[in-house]
């Protein structure tokens, strides 16, 4: 079963209120300051630093990293979503670099960013290991790449695209911490951490 396209019609539709999802974005200060402290604490200050945002959507982190100095590119394969991110940007003052891409397959050139960085994307995705891969490729040696991934079970068995897609996703249900550490280290990722939550692990890693 080719599930891609099925996906990316589901997130492509302009209609699609994302940001109304209490998840998603950030919805009152605290949430803010969390994020900002995390994204310095992983990234560091300095704004020289070249950021892919992986799966932005519409442009939560990528904003708010572009709010705190760095140089960043946003990148989703739904259009629609992309749309409502450049809105949002011109309200802001800062820029972002907002690009249609495809997670596991990207066209950028090799080691052409510092980190790359993506937040509720990996459980969507049909071969997380791809994704890695490309991931590494085009981060800088030495660069991180930083993701969150839900814990085993958190996600009921529907969630979003319904059991039929959702079987063929390797983390719609989330994942082991083990399995995620085995797949960064094959895309050629070292120093391997995970930080685990409530229902949400952060998993970073290093390009060798």
């Amino acid at each position: 079963m080719e599930v891609k396209p099925q996906i990316r019609a589901w997130w492509d539709t302009a209609e699609h209120d994302y940001d109304a999802i209490a998840a998603h974005g950030v919805h009152s200060e605290e949430e803010r300051e969390l994020w900002t402290e995390v994204i310095t604490q992983l990234l560091g200050s300095d704004q020289q630093l070249k950021i892919l945002d992986m799966g932005t959507g519409t442009g939560f982190l990528a904003l708010l990293l572009a709010e705190l100095g760095y140089e960043v590119t946003g990148a989703d394969w739904a259009a629609s979503k992309l749309e409502k991110a450049k809105k949002k940007m011109e309200r802001t003052g800062n820029f972002v670099n907002f690009v249609v891409e495809d997670a596991e397959n990207l066209s950028f050139e090799s080691e052409q960013f510092d980190a790359v960085v993506s937040r509720h994307l990996v459980w969507t995705l049909a071969n997380p290991d791809s994704a890695f891969k490309e991931w590494a490729r085009v981060t800088k040696p030495g660069g991180k790449v930083l993701t969150d991934i839900p814990s085993r079970h958190s996600h009921p068995g529907n969630h979003h695209f319904g059991e039929e897609i959702g079987k063929e996703l390797p983390f719609y249900n989330g994942a082991d911490p083990g399995d995620v550490i085995s797949m960064f280290e094959a895309a050629g990722l070292v120093n391997v951490s995970v930080r685990v939550f409530d229902k949400m692990m952060l998993v970073e890693g290093e390009k060798a």
